[in-house]
């Protein structure tokens, strides 16, 4: 008898991370991130793709997720199974 295994795994939704300055403007992209990126040299590199590996099974397929890190604080809020125009507030 011949056993085949298929896996199919479930659709995991979208995560992102937004950093927040002391001045409390957003940094959404890649380059504005760039340009500040020395703001956010505390936080655990490893710890946040663990953060967003986790969220990713938690979000629903039509939802999405929210890594928030406030340079003010060195504080990191999560935002589950938001819409995707979801924007963190400028303060923690």
């Amino acid at each position: 008898m011949k056993v085949s295994a298929f896996y199919n795994p479930s659709a995991s939704g979208t995560v992102s991370t937004v950093h927040v300055l002391k001045s409390g403007e957003i940094v959404h992209g890649v380059q504005e991130y760039l340009k500040v990126e020395n703001h956010f040299s505390w936080v655990d590199r490893k710890s946040i793709v663990e953060k967003i590996l986790r969220l990713r099974t938690l979000t629903d397929e039509k939802k999405s997720s929210v890594i928030v890190l406030y340079e003010e604080g060195h504080h990191i809020k999560e935002f589950i199974n938001v819409d995707y125009s979801f924007t963190p507030l400028a303060y923690c």
